[in-house]
């Protein structure tokens, strides 16, 4: 369990070292695991193990004995604690570099495109399975590069975050982090890793939390359910949303004051693709297929979504997100029905729809819930901050 006074240094630092949080034996099998599944997700560097950075990850913790760390009491516990609410997995990712692999620049992980890093209130869980020393190149950290006074709150139901403030290259310092260590890093918090100057594997798992009710803006990844039932019942407890079905339609969920939009009973929107805009492992950001939907069924595009949930349409999902219009846009008349939830619910009752329209809007409406600002990855190519 943390102190008060490790709370804090996290609130002020925004990083936090907790020293020996998983033990040799568990270090061991984790690694054993590894060598089991070649880290050959996502864009690869090179023909592994050629110098560069790899990626395991796309719900690898099936696999048992890389699994259990995803609910392991002493990284569920800080994490939770330091986020103030029940922790959520949305990645599980090991990376490898190996052997002359170059350094990572300075750079933070809030990223509104991504499913991992688009929540309002996430931070890393990251141990090494060896010394991150100054042959196996160290991960640096800025100490309150966060600067959470950046977080606004405007109206409206989504928070905005100004543009990061870049520290300067003499603020980073070297936790030291030792085989077995925990460092839990927050969501803003800027770092930067050195080069693999050895001759050995410089391996670490970065998972990924975030709060119970700070759902990601982009929506969450898809792990398998072959993943989800290799977890323990606590690491089944951190994970929101699994399937084997895909996600075959990008839904908006459209309000206007007290009404929502709807088209032939349903939900305007589109079939999902996969933008590639930005090369990236981590897949779930449907909000370019949403657009694209929109612009052809409604004649409008938004400037930002956010996610809603994931609803069954039969043989596959629909990914919902939503947007509330101002009374600033052309006053064109739209396509389709703007209705009440009760009107809503009573072409439910009379077959239209999918069943879920109702329940999208109540989670929508849900008050508990801390939303953010979701954007496609050609948004974000152009300046994520501007819209």
């Amino acid at each position: 369990m943390l102190a008060p006074e490790d709370v804090e240094r996290y609130s002020r630092d925004g990083y936090l070292v907790v020293r020996d949080a998983l033990d040799d034996a568990e270090i061991e099998r984790f690694a054993t695991a590894f060598r089991r599944h070649p880290p050959l997700h996502g864009p690869l560097p090179g023909t592994y193990p050629a110098p560069g950075r790899y990626t395991l990850a796309e719900s690898c913790m099936a696999d048992p004995d890389l699994g259990f760390v995803a609910g392991h009491p002493a990284i569920l516990n800080a994490a939770g604690t330091l986020l103030g609410d029940d922790p959520v997995l949305t990645a599980f990712v090991i990376y490898d570099r190996t052997p002359g692999g170059p350094p990572i620049p300075k750079h933070n992980d809030y990223k509104r495109w991504r499913p991992v890093g688009s929540s309002m209130n996430w931070l890393f869980t990251i141990v090494p399975l060896m010394d991150f020393d100054a042959k196996r190149g160290q991960l640096f950290v800025s100490p309150g590069s966060h600067r959470l006074e950046r977080v606004h709150d405007r109206g409206g139901r989504a928070l905005e975050i100004d543009p990061a403030v870049t520290p300067d290259d003499d603020s980073f310092v070297d936790p030291e982090l030792k085989r077995g260590d925990l460092l839990l890093m927050n969501m803003h918090c800027w770092h930067r890793a050195a080069p693999n100057q050895s001759q050995d594997h410089r391996i670490g798992f970065f998972n990924k939390y975030a709060a119970a009710h700070y759902p990601p803006a982009t929506g969450y990844y898809q792990f398998t359910d072959a993943a989800y039932a290799g977890l323990t019942d606590a690491g089944r407890d951190a994970v929101r949303f699994h399937s084997d079905k895909p996600i075959a339609m990008a839904r908006v969920l459209l309000q206007r004051d007290d009404r929502y939009l709807l088209l032939d009973g349903k939900l305007p929107g589109g079939p999902t693709f996969h933008e590639r805009a930005i090369p990236d492992w981590d897949l779930g950001n449907y909000i370019a297929s949403a657009h694209a939907g929109m612009r052809e069924a409604v004649k409008v595009e938004t400037p930002w979504l956010t996610y809603v949930g994931d609803y069954d349409e039969g043989e596959s999902l629909a990914r919902v997100y939503a947007f509330e219009l101002n009374h600033h846009g052309f006053p064109a008349r739209y396509v389709g029905d703007w209705l009440t939830q009760d009107e809503v619910r009573e072409r439910l009752a009379d077959g239209h729809g999918f069943g879920y329209e109702s329940v999208a809007i109540d989670a929508w409406l849900d008050p508990s819930l801390t939303r953010g600002k979701g954007i496609s990855q050609a948004q974000a190519r152009s300046d994520q901050y501007a819209w």
